[in-house]
């Protein structure tokens, strides 16, 4: 009997478990932000979250390093953009940004992976660092009635408008802790700015992989955001030997994170 219980006990934990793997709702994004060029720019980007945890990132890119995580996958890739560019067309399949972000609800932490100068790293930080403060401010989005709430995170000055109705304390990139999910926010008058473009509940698992970030390495932030604007404002040397100018960044441009300096 004891070993029935146990057995039966197991089996729960081992169903929650499985649960937290799959995400309870799927929101999709517009991340709009200045390019380092100039001109505006937007990647579709996608949460999946639960009650526990969240993944967030964009989906061509979780396909793209899928593809190139083979050496049957890479021909196809590179198939597909020959293919294109013989045609003078534009490869149907680039890839994006390799930013995903973690959080674990629960835990209180935040996981960020990227690529700053075309070498993987990731780090951890603590959701407490975003100290929201919430208006009377209402408005309408994707038919949700959402509140205004603003904070001062990393160098810059947010406004997210987040819906109670949907009790979960997340939203895009890293933005997150508000009594409900965050539908919009806005940092420096749009210089950066997230838009939810749809909202539908889901059982799709969570990326399962994190393709070639299994190779990245551990790091600080603030050294991340330093080696990415180095790559932007200092020479780079090739693998040639050749000596690349810097970027011609335009008049203005920063990074989503300011607090580097």
């Amino acid at each position: 009997m004891n070993k029935l219980l146990t057995l039966l006990s197991l089996c729960i934990i081992a169903l929650g478990v499985m649960a937290q793997e799959k995400a309870q709702i799927k929101v999709g994004y517009d991340d709009v932000h200045q390019n380092w060029n100039g001109p505006m720019v937007t990647e579709k980007m996608l949460l999946l979250a639960n009650s526990e945890k969240s993944h967030y990132y964009c989906p061509r890119s979780l396909l793209v390093d899928s593809m190139l995580s083979t050496p049957e996958g890479t021909v196809k890739f590179n198939s597909m953009v020959e293919a294109a560019n013989a045609a003078g067309e534009r490869p149907a399949l680039l890839p994006g940004p390799k930013t995903y972000v973690i959080k674990m609800l629960g835990e209180g932490k935040i996981s960020y992976y990227n690529d700053p100068a075309g070498e993987l790293g990731h780090y951890d930080e603590k959701m407490d660092e975003q100290n929201w403060e919430i208006s009377d401010s209402t408005k309408v989005i994707l038919g949700y009635e959402c509140i205004l709430a603003e904070t001062d995170y990393h160098g810059r000055h947010w406004k997210a408008w987040f819906a109670p109705e949907i009790p979960i304390p997340d939203g895009p990139w890293k933005l997150c802790g508000l009594p409900g999910l965050i539908l919009s926010a806005d940092a420096d008058n749009g210089k950066y700015h997230f838009e939810a473009t749809g909202i539908e509940t889901t059982d799709q698992p969570f990326p399962a992989k994190l393709y070639g970030h299994e190779l990245s390495v551990p790091a600080r932030r603030k050294d991340m955001l330093k080696t990415k604007w180095a790559f932007y404002t200092e020479p780079t040397i090739e693998e040639d030997g050749s000596v690349s100018p810097p970027w011609p960044l335009a008049e203005g441009y920063d990074l989503i994170e300011t607090d580097y300096k």
